[in-house]
Parts: C-alpha cells; sequence; structure tokens
C-alpha cells in the first residue's frame, strides 16, 4: 500500500474507533460548545449534516478546473513552512489546556495562528516570491448543494440544538461576536485549510492533508473535554468538531472557495444566527 493510502486509513481509524467508543460507551449525547449553558448534541446531529455535505460535494464537479495552489512551490521551502504550521497547531491546545478559556484565549490564538505563521512565511521565504495559497474564487455555484443540505440539517431540521445558553448583555455579546467572527470564522479557517492543509496537500496528497488537518482542528478544542472524563472527551471533539473540520477542508479541497466556508463557520459560531431562526 502507498503511503498516501496508509495515511489515509490511519485518519479513517481514528473517526472510526471515536463514534465506535462512544456507541460502545452509550454515549448518545456529546458536548459541541464550550458556553456556559450550552446543550450537547446528539451523534446523528453531529454526524449527519456534514456527512451529507461531503456526499453532495462529491456529486457536483465543479465545471471549471480548480486552482491547486503551492503546487509550483519548492519543496524544502514547503516542508519548512508546513512544519512550522504544524507546531503552531500543536502548541495552540497546550496553551489553551494551560491558559483555559479567559482573555489569554484570543490572544493566544492570534500569536500562534497567525502572528507566528506570517512572521515564519515571510522568514523561510527570503527572497523567493510570495506563496498564494488561497486563490481567487472560480466556482460559487457548485458548492451550494452541499452548504444547502448541511444547512438545513444542522441549523433547521430536528437536529439542530436548541438556544439555551446563557447571554451576556447586548454590548458584550455583540463584541464577543465579532472577535469570535474574525478568530474563529476567519482566522481558523485560513490557518488550518488554506495554509495548513494546502501544503499537506502539495507534500502529501488531498484525503490525507483533509483528514490531518480535521483531527487537528478537533484538537483546537481541547477545552471542551471533562478531565474526569478524558476518553469519552476525546472522542467527542473527533467526532464532533472533527468531523465539521472534515466537512471543511474536503470542501476547501473540492471548490477552493474560502468564502463558502468561513460562511458556514460562522453560521456554526455566531449566536445571533440561532435567534434568528
Amino acid at each position: 500500500m502507498s503511503r498516501t493510502g496508509l495515511l489515509t486509513g490511519a485518519g479513517l481509524a481514528v473517526f472510526v474507533v471515536a463514534y465506535a467508543s462512544l456507541i460502545l460507551t452509550g454515549t448518545t449525547m456529546i458536548r459541541q460548545s464550550a458556553d456556559p449553558g450550552a446543550t450537547g448534541v446528539s451523534l446523528w446531529a453531529a454526524l449527519l449534516p456534514p456527512l451529507a455535505a461531503i456526499v453532495l460535494a462529491a456529486l457536483v464537479a465543479p465545471r471549471t478546473a480548480v486552482p491547486r495552489p503551492l503546487a509550483g512551490l519548492p519543496r524544502p521551502r514547503l516542508v519548512k513552512e508546513t512544519w512550522l504550521l504544524l507546531a503552531a497547531a500543536l502548541a495552540f491546545p497546550v496553551a489553551v489546556a494551560l491558559a483555559g478559556r479567559g482573555l489569554l484565549y484570543p490572544v493566544a490564538k492570534i500569536l500562534l495562528l497567525l502572528v507566528v505563521p506570517l512572521v515564519g512565511f515571510r522568514l523561510i521565504r527570503g527572497r523567493g516570491p510570495v506563496a498564494r495559497s488561497i486563490p481567487a474564487p472560480v466556482t460559487w455555484l457548485a458548492p451550494l448543494p452541499a452548504f444547502a443540505a448541511w444547512f438545513l440539517l444542522a441549523e433547521v431540521s430536528p437536529l439542530s440544538p436548541p438556544l439555551t445558553q446563557q447571554l451576556p448583555d447586548p454590548v458584550t455579546l455583540a463584541v464577543g461576536s465579532l472577535i469570535t467572527l474574525l478568530t474563529a470564522s476567519v482566522l481558523e479557517e485560513i490557518f488550518y485549510r488554506a495554509w495548513l492543509q494546502t501544503r499537506l496537500e502539495a507534500l502529501y496528497g488531498t484525503p490525507p492533508a483533509v483528514l490531518a488537518t480535521a483531527l487537528l482542528f478537533a484538537a483546537m478544542h481541547v477545552s471542551h473535554i471533562d478531565p474526569a472524563a478524558v476518553g469519552v472527551g476525546v472522542a467527542s471533539i473527533v467526532a464532533a468538531q472533527g468531523m465539521f473540520g472534515l466537512m471543511q477542508g474536503y470542501l476547501w479541497a473540492r471548490y477552493r472557495n474560502i468564502w463558502v466556508i468561513i460562511l458556514i463557520h460562522v453560521i456554526v459560531n455566531l449566536v445571533y444566527v440561532d435567534m434568528l431562526l
């Protein structure tokens, strides 16, 4: 078996083990949000919306060939940039575990997922050309069936969890929502998909890159894990955030439209969407 096949199999095995362990332990509700008062979601709610989007995306191909950014980047430079991003991706959940989700959380995220990569890219590049990992979208209609399926199942159908979390005053909510939009919906998609996944694709192929990035994205949510049930907690973030990351990564690889996956992330994170629905 090729290296790509082995990496793909290993990544899929992590998801299978996560879901199997939750089912075998009778864990039918998992934690999807760390916000106070937020309810858990069923395994079906975590699995079906992203899975439906992935299936429809596989069926609906873009009519125009999508760009493959970084294909011409020198391999030594690509390897260095990838290791830099992997180090930042692994350092972030460690920082969250040590510092928690207080005021230092957005600071650590901006530092590790934005400042460190940008500075590292500049130092590694030297006098070489600037690497453009986010091409201009060439397709808008092709992702719509996948987006619609995810939205209807995740936000409108009975699978959608009720809005039960404790909301702050309107000003605090507005400021917090803006920070979340920039540091989560935008920054996370740029870091994990546009920067990290694109480089992993160029080095190891698309399936391993999508799976690896999804699992690293899940690892970012270590604050959701209950210290008293670490095994279930790890399986839960793989089943919830990992599955969401798998969908986002596949949509990025399939269509290379950064705005579609950012919009999905906005809908997930902004409580205003749930209030309107």
